[in-house]
């Protein structure tokens, strides 16, 4: 049995509250039905699913998120302030899935809490590893001092205005919270009835792994003085980086209603605006109309066809 009374203590050792997290925004208009069909999960899965879904539709969107509400359609979206980038789809939709499907399996083969408690253990040091693997592609910070700092992938040949870390930190925090509240409660509901094993040592080491992974994340980024690149293209070794391209600085535009390929990316959209997006999507061919006879309107307040970022 945990230590405390109120194991939230243990669980945030070391840690601070994603809702200590500075400027984050915080969901207003999300609605949890729409949240769980977006990620897939039907409203009859376990009550310990739907309970770690709950508290996931709760938390403050990353860094530099937020949720907008599009004019035409009444419809949610989500908007990224340094990508300058609109969306449907929710910003940790990959990470929830990902942490939902997880718990599932916990609750599908029965397993203990010391069980529990190394599979999360494992989780976290895989994400941990991703993490790093993928922060290594990164250069940065770069840009003069006292000027905004961005970040050059050596792979892609992109750069951003988002501190790729800060993203990883901030994806690592919200599996951490998501997996380990799940522990906590399960432990909370299974103390009346049985004896359970002391998890207060396991709670604080999980903490203590998840706060050095701060350090650990940002050694990852390649410091430009030691990224060599190809020798043989001089804007790849450094001697001109990319920038990114300047933000807009006016109201944020509405997102893509549809995109090239069948996707779940449309969100929190009216049913009606649903079923006539989904039809699109899922059209190989575009309808045909005989040149007397116009096409009918869409829904009113459709997404329009094809409206892009610029």
């Amino acid at each position: 049995m945990l230590g405390a009374d109120d194991p939230q203590s243990v669980l945030s050792s070391g840690l601070a509250p994603l809702f200590d997290w500075k400027a984050l925004s915080q969901p207003c208009h999300l609605d949890f039905q729409q949240f769980l069909d977006s990620l897939c999960i039907s409203p009859l899965a376990p009550p310990a699913v739907l309970e770690v879904a709950r508290k996931a539709a709760a938390f403050p969107y990353p860094p530099h998120w937020s949720e907008e509400i599009d004019a035409a359609s009444g419809a949610l979206y989500f908007y990224h302030q340094l990508r300058d980038e609109s969306s449907w789809q929710h910003p940790l939709t990959e990470t929830i899935q990902e942490v939902l499907q997880q718990v599932s399996s916990f609750v599908a083969d029965q397993l203990e809490l010391d069980q529990v408690a190394c599979r999360i253990e494992a989780i976290l040091t895989e994400i941990q590893a991703r993490a790093a693997a993928e922060l290594q592609q990164w250069v940065g910070p770069l840009g003069e001092p006292g000027c905004e700092q961005y970040y050059y992938n050596s792979v892609t040949g992109c750069s951003v205005w988002e501190d790729p870390c800060e993203r990883w930190r901030y994806d690592v925090h919200v599996r951490y919270d998501l997996l380990v509240g799940f522990l906590v409660t399960q432990e909370r509901s299974s103390r009346a009835t049985k004896a359970m094993p002391d998890l207060t040592h396991t709670l604080t080491s999980l903490a203590s792994s998840v706060s050095s992974m701060n350090s650990i994340l940002a050694s990852s980024l390649t410091a430009p003085a030691h990224y060599v690149g190809d020798p043989g293209d001089p804007e790849a070794s450094g001697a001109r980086w990319a920038r990114p391209r300047p933000r807009r600085q006016g109201l944020p535009l509405p997102p893509k209603a549809t995109g090239t390929a069948p996707r779940k990316a449309l969100f929190s959209m009216p049913p009606h605006q649903q079923q006539y997006t989904s039809q699109v999507l899922q059209s190989e061919q575009p309808l045909s109309w005989p040149s007397t006879v116009a096409p009918p309107p869409p829904p009113v307040g459709s997404p329009t066809r094809g409206v892009g970022l610029g």
